[in-house]
Parts: structure tokens; sequence; C-alpha cells
């Protein structure tokens, strides 16, 4: 009989085999029990039971795996636990990004109140901007217009260096700045899309919201997802395929191979929620953002996390930062704050950036 070794190697494939065999049945029990928890939340919800429904939806998000009707029901969810609307219109348009033939999704977006229609004086071209990327971002109008008026800034001045997005989701707002790039700037630039294009990481203790434990608000882990062929299909409606960079990956992995790549930073957009994934930002890309550099820091005012990492960081650097509001949720600063002097004046009147 010929030796143990020489008998796996006439018979490659059967080492192969044999892991294939229970990663199909684990994959297989996996989607089992998440069909079983789906019908369970929809029997919680039919006995109007919305929490112990929304729990159960929430849990299975944190898999990180797209299950056809979980945003659905989340929506009726939030709705029925009397949550702004707005929420429940970001959970059908993440239905709606993975499942596009969900009719009752897409009615049931269609019948909610558009509270991010509130009238903003924003100009014809930043209208025409919106409608496009409306359903490929979850910035509130307010948070997108500032980002696209600090990018026309960077461009005025023309501040040398790339725009950098960290927190994509399904890519409205990169397309956005990419637009404002492919009009505006005078020089060649680029922006790098940062994203797992798989949802939120899960939060630590220090991500809470008002002392909420973030998975405990049904924005936590596995939620905000989209696949990366979201962002591509805006940025070629918008023609700037060309100009984005996405980068698929954990931030702690990314950020610091993509360093050198990146290089100088005109303008940084953190949406990244959490504490670690905005120290993470923090630590890697503040000292390439160029004196003048503009950035915006969404959920600033919304998850505690993010508010301390961005604190914590000051502290440790010796910084003070001058932040102004756009929403009550995010805020932007500019890294030289000298060289905007003159419009911190407006900027305290205004809102918005």
């Amino acid at each position: 009989m010929p030796p143990r070794d020489m008998r796996r190697e006439k018979n490659p494939n059967l080492r192969l085999h044999c892991r294939e065999i229970p990663s199909e049945r684990a994959a297989a029990k996996v989607r089992t029990s998440s069909a079983l928890r789906l019908r369970r939340a929809e029997t919680f919800l039919g006995r109007d039971r919305a929490e112990a429904a929304f729990k159960i939806l929430n849990r299975l998000k944190a898999l990180r795996r797209p299950i056809p009707g979980v945003d659905y029901l989340r929506a009726q969810c939030i709705l029925r636990m009397g949550q702004h609307p707005a929420l429940a219109q970001e959970a059908l348009k993440e239905e709606l990004r993975f499942f596009p033939a969900n009719a009752d999704a897409r009615a049931l977006l269609e019948r909610l109140p558009d509270g991010a229609a509130a009238r903003l004086r924003a100009g014809a071209e930043f209208d025409e901007l919106y409608r496009a990327v409306k359903p490929y971002t979850m910035l509130s109008r307010a948070r997108l217009f500032s980002l696209y008026k600090l990018a026309k800034r960077a461009c005025a001045k023309n501040l040398p260096g790339n725009f950098v997005e960290c927190g994509v989701a399904a890519g409205g707002a990169s397309a956005t700045l990419a637009a404002v790039i492919k009009k505006y700037s005078r020089i060649p630039r680029r922006l790098y899309a940062f994203d797992s294009f798989e949802g939120m990481p899960d939060p630590s203790a220090a991500d809470r919201r008002r002392g909420v434990a973030a998975n405990a608000t049904g924005w936590g882990a596995g939620t905000c997802a989209a696949p990366q062929e979201s962002l591509r299909e805006i940025c070629r409606r918008l023609g700037v395929e060309n100009i984005v960079v996405p980068v698929k990956g954990q931030f702690e992995k990314t950020l610091p191979a993509y360093r050198g790549k990146v290089g100088a930073i005109a303008l940084l957009h953190m949406d990244a929620d959490w504490y670690a994934s905005t120290r993470t930002i923090l630590e890697n890309f503040f000292e390439q953002v160029v004196h003048g550099g503009l950035i915006q820091v969404d959920d600033y005012e919304f998850w505690d996390g993010c508010r301390k990492a961005v604190t914590e960081f000051e502290r440790h650097r010796g910084l003070a930062l001058r932040f102004y509001q756009i929403d009550g949720i995010a805020v932007w600063c500019a890294k030289d704050r000298r060289r905007l002097v003159a419009e911190s004046v407006e900027n305290k009147r205004s809102p918005t950036a």
C-alpha cells in the first residue's frame, strides 16, 4: 500500500472536496436559520410587536449577508415604532440596492413624505445633482450641499491634493465630489473612496447614541450597506467613473496601505460613524490634509463614539479645531482656519458650509 502522502497526491481533489462539504452545509444552515428568523419577525410584525421584530431583523443585518425583505420589514418596524420617516426611507433604499425587484419596498418608498426636500436655497446646479444622487446617498440634503460647497471652495482656492471619502455606502456623496472635480478643478485630482462595501463593522462599547448602544438603535453592525457596483453605477451616470478610485476593505488595513498613493489631501470627508474607524481615519490622513484643507465629519453630533474620537485626537495632538455646524449632526472645519477668517462671520450665521 502506498504511503498516505502518495495516496493524497494521487487524488488532489479529495482534500478540497472534503473541505467544501462542511462549508456548504454551514452556509445552508445559515440560510435556513435566517429564513426562519425572517418569518418570525414577520409574525411579530403581524401581531403589532414591532420592537421584537426589529431586534430580530437587526441581528440578521449583523450577519452582513443581503437577505431579501429584511430592510423592507425594518422600514415597517421603524414606521410603526414612531421613528422618523427618513430612517424608514434609508432602510428601503438599502433594500432596493440589493433587491431592486422588490415592488412592495419601492411602493412604500414612493408613498413616504420626502423630508429631504426641505427648502434649501442651493441653486439649479446642485438641485439637478441632488436629484441624480439622492437614491445613492444617506446624507441629508444639507450635509450633501455642505460637501458640494466645500468641494467647490477647494477647487476655487486651487488647494493642492486629492479628495478622500472614508465611508461611501451607495456612492452618492462620492459621485457628488467627483462631479465638482470634473467641472471646477483646475488641476488633476482623484477621489479616493474607502469602504468595506459590506455594511458597518461591529461597534465598540464607545459607540452609543445618547447612551443607547449602537446595535440597539437599529443602525449598528451590517447596516449602511451597498454593493460596490452601486458606486460605479452612479459614477457612470454622472460621467465621473475615471475620477473615482474605489478602495474596498477595512480601514485599519486599506488606509495605511494607500497613504502614499493618496498623497496630499485638499478635502477629507469622514463618514465612518464609529469611534475606532474615526480614529483610524484621523491617525492616517489628518497629517496629509494640506494647510487650508477642508474636513467634513458626519455623525459628529449623532454618535457619541465619533465625537469622542475627534475630541481625543485633538487633545493628543494639541489641536483646537474650529467646527461649524451643518444640520445639527455633521460639522466641518478647515485645518488652517486662519485662511478662512474672512469667511467666519458668514459661516457662523449659516447652518451650512
